[in-house]
């Protein structure tokens, strides 16, 4: 008729009509209550295989648990399930549950929204870096234009020097120059 698990004869008829696919319940304790119902095992009997208490064990199958997959709920679960000789995973998938599909007209909208948002943020790095660019470039034309167009005038002492004494008429060694009327 069915296998023996760590002293619990498992039949398959146990365990086929059993889960949300089969129009059980959907709540992890229920099914956890129901299969140790199903094997003719106590509380009291599963309180001693896992030294889980009676307390904790009762809020599980009330379904104080369901819901949570935090490591503390999976680590009952599994226990639960082993020691009833169920398999630990399939029973912890059953509390994690079937991850929720998602709209199909609501993944479209995420998926567009997603594909605009990078378009937009490739479209303003690309007009930043050309904004850069440009600034760039002018600063160095600037540069570039303001050496070319600036003319720098030198004073040159001497000869403002000598064109003073030439305008005057008088040598700096003592002579006197022709003026540029008399002709000698």
């Amino acid at each position: 008729m069915g296998k023996e698990i760590r002293g619990i004869l498992e039949d398959p008829a146990l365990n086929s009509a059993v889960g949300p696919e089969a129009g059980g319940d959907s709540s992890i304790g229920r099914y956890l209550a129901r299969q140790r119902r199903l094997r003719g095992v106590s509380l009291d009997d599963l309180v001693e295989r896992t030294q889980i208490p009676r307390r904790s064990l009762e809020r599980l199958e009330d379904g104080a648990f369901d819901g949570q997959v935090d490591g503390f709920a999976r680590g009952f679960v599994r226990t639960v399930a082993e020691a009833l000789g169920l398999d630990a995973e399939d029973a912890v998938m059953r509390l994690l549950g079937e991850p929720a599909a998602e709209d199909e007209e609501f993944s479209i909208r995420r998926d567009s929204l997603r594909r605009w948002s990078v378009a937009a943020a490739l479209l303003l790095g690309g007009v930043a870096a050309l904004a850069g660019l440009w600034t760039l470039a002018g600063d160095l034309g600037r540069e570039a234009g303001n050496a070319a167009d600036e003319v720098v005038y030198r004073r040159d002492a001497v000869r403002e020097l000598a064109e003073m004494q030439r305008a005057f008429g008088v040598d700096p060694d003592g002579l006197e120059f022709p003026s540029e009327g008399n002709p000698d």
